[in-house]
């Protein structure tokens, strides 16, 4: 990816699932080009296949190794979630939650979530995901992000999709504008806020 202008937003795009067979690429790769179709924004999909983590067993906790990890792997997630200025998060639901490797991801890193923006893309069956975005929300927080109130949660139960995968209700459609609004407002002026001045660490 090339380097953002000054005036420039960072987003990461980060697909959860590393099952076979997985449907977040799809959904992953339609919010990512809809992101990308904004101005004076730089997305990327951040793809936990490329970053398989192992169970958090560091002596120290991630706030005291978090720049100097050992393992090439954490220290890259690490650097690359450091350098991102606000995240939308694509994960299907498990079991009323979330994949235990985004969670190990999350807890991976510390200060690079500090005051950004996230936005969540779920998918399961008959509430869309929804419980999981549910449970991320109050993960988000205790790592210092911003949740926006938009979500898209979509339901794989009667699904219309293009030949790709991509819904083609209108609804969801509307839902992915409004989170990407919401998300790139909350990037702006959090960005703008840790230039300023610098953000509380307690």
């Amino acid at each position: 990816m090339a380097e953002p202008t000054a005036t420039e937003v960072r987003i990461a795009v980060i697909l959860a699932s590393i099952r076979q067979g997985r449907r977040g690429e799809v959904y992953a790769r339609w919010i990512h080009d809809l992101l990308a179709q904004r101005a004076g924004v730089a997305a990327e999909v951040l793809d936990l296949r490329d970053f398989i983590l192992p169970g958090y067993a560091h002596p120290e906790m991630p706030r005291m190794i978090e720049t100097r990890y050992a393992d090439e792997t954490a220290r890259r997630w690490s650097e690359t979630i450091h350098g991102m200025d606000g995240y939308v998060i694509v994960t299907p639901e498990y079991n009323r939650g979330y994949p235990g490797q985004l969670k190990n991801a999350i807890d991976h890193v510390h200060t690079g979530w500090w005051y950004k923006p996230v936005a969540f893309v779920t998918y399961g069956g008959g509430a869309g995901g929804a419980r999981a975005a549910e449970q991320l929300r109050s993960v988000a927080v205790e790592v210092r992000m911003v949740p926006v109130r938009t979500e898209v949660n979509i339901r794989l139960i009667g699904l219309q999709a293009d030949e790709a995968g991509r819904p083609t209700d209108i609804y969801y459609a509307r839902q992915a504008e409004a989170l990407i609004d919401q998300l790139l407002w909350w990037t702006r002026a959090t960005k703008q806020g840790r230039t300023a001045s610098p953000p509380p660490a307690s």
